[in-house]
């Protein structure tokens, strides 16, 4: 492992994703509001059988931070934004979740955490209006949101009552950073969250984090994708070894 200013490249080894762990909050709970959230790493390791994924990784993630994880295909960024969204185990080192000065066990990090990723698994009965309905009642777009403003921005109006298996995939991608973003979450979460988005929708995706995500701390997971993470300055480099 090695180390520059803001940056550090750790060892990982290539595999497959396996589903995506849900670990979302009950309905009625509710979020910190304007909280602060800050991630440390120590030792962290994430085997699948007798194979590597993640070793070694100590890095802290400050309040407020915006740090891009950067590694090829394979090289776990995945995996470890997995484990920092409490969706999936570290084989040794978990993370420590504090927000607002106070240590939190990882099976409630779900409750201050929003993320967006092409694996995050939406509803496909449901229409846009009742996906969005149902989100809010446990994770509410922030006091003022205009929602339908934001939906016109998505080009998103047309398809409000029509149901999401009817979608393409760059209309997911948008619905799942719509609610990831735009909420008061302390920690955001993305991994490559501009698959499938066209031009447009990478300039949609600008302004949201612009928005709503300044006093977050975020990490973003890229193979190397500038617009991506473009907002960031921190760095996490993830390499893989054969």
């Amino acid at each position: 492992m090695s180390n520059k200013s803001n940056i550090i490249i750790v060892g990982s080894a290539n595999y497959d994703l396996n589903a995506y762990c849900q670990n979302l909050p009950q309905i009625g709970e509710t979020t910190l509001g304007n909280s602060s959230a800050m991630i440390v790493l120590n030792g962290l390791q994430k085997k699948f059988g007798r194979q590597h994924i993640l070793q070694d990784i100590t890095y802290t993630f400050e309040t407020g931070s915006k740090t891009v994880v950067l590694g090829s295909n394979g090289s776990g960024k995945s995996t470890l934004i997995k484990i920092v969204s409490g969706a999936l185990e570290a084989t040794e080192g978990a993370p420590s979740f504090t927000f607002d000065g106070k240590t939190i066990p990882a099976k409630s990090i779900g409750l201050h955490v929003g993320i967006a990723a092409p694996y995050v698994a939406l509803n496909p009965m449901f229409s846009l209006k009742e996906s969005l309905e149902f989100h809010t009642k446990f994770c509410p777009f922030p006091e003022g949101f205009k929602q339908a403003q934001w939906i016109e921005k998505a080009g998103l109006a047309q398809h409000n009552n029509k149901r999401l298996s009817t979608f393409s995939s760059g209309m997911l991608q948008r619905v799942r950073l719509l609610m990831a973003i735009a909420n008061e979450r302390p920690l955001l979460l993305l991994d490559e969250p501009l698959s499938n988005l066209d031009t447009d929708g990478v300039q949609w995706y600008k302004e949201l984090i612009q928005s709503f995500a300044p006093s977050k701390t975020v990490i973003v997971g890229s193979n190397y994708q500038k617009d991506e993470y473009s907002f960031c300055t921190n760095e996490l480099l993830l390499e893989k070894h054969y």
